[in-house]
């Protein structure tokens, strides 16, 4: 069973029953693209800032803050699955889904999860492997550097 993952955390107490997490995340480029798209994914809380959207450096850390928790809570086969703008809105289109909702995000991570997308990203990487995130780093040097995982990511 593929866990979805929505903008909010799943119940911890349901983590030994889940096969795998994904959660669904815009590369950039479509993360900007998503943010003039969609309010709804504007408004969360992983992508808004003090002084509104978060840019997608930060954007990219809060999300790997998510998984170090979810990974603490027990959740296993946790995966980063890429949402790219338009193969997304047309998935939603063709399953009658508003784009704009953090529910079809998850839908569509899952799917690409359990479709075997090559762009599904197990995590965590390992630490020389390049970093999920799309940087061209290693994971080690990017977002697994402990400059980056804070308790308290920037919001």
């Amino acid at each position: 069973m593929t866990r979805l993952w929505r903008d909010e955390e799943p119940a911890a107490e349901s983590a030994g029953s889940l096969g795998a997490t994904a959660l669904a995340w815009l590369p950039a480029g479509d993360y900007e693209h998503a943010l003039q798209l969609w309010p709804e994914f504007a408004a969360s809380d992983l992508v808004t800032g003090p002084d509104g959207p978060l840019p997608h450096a930060l954007y990219c850390r809060a999300l790997q803050q998510k998984l170090v928790e979810f990974a603490e809570a027990g959740f296993p086969g946790l995966a980063v699955a890429p949402v790219r703008v338009e193969p997304f809105t047309a998935w939603c289109a063709e399953q009658g889904q508003r784009p704009d909702s953090a529910e079809a995000r998850a839908e569509y991570a899952a799917h690409l999860t359990a479709q075997g997308d090559p762009g599904v990203t197990p995590w965590p990487p390992s630490r020389n492997d390049p970093c999920w995130c799309g940087s061209g780093r290693k994971y080690k040097k990017c977002c697994a550097a402990p400059r980056f995982v804070d308790a308290h990511p920037p919001r």
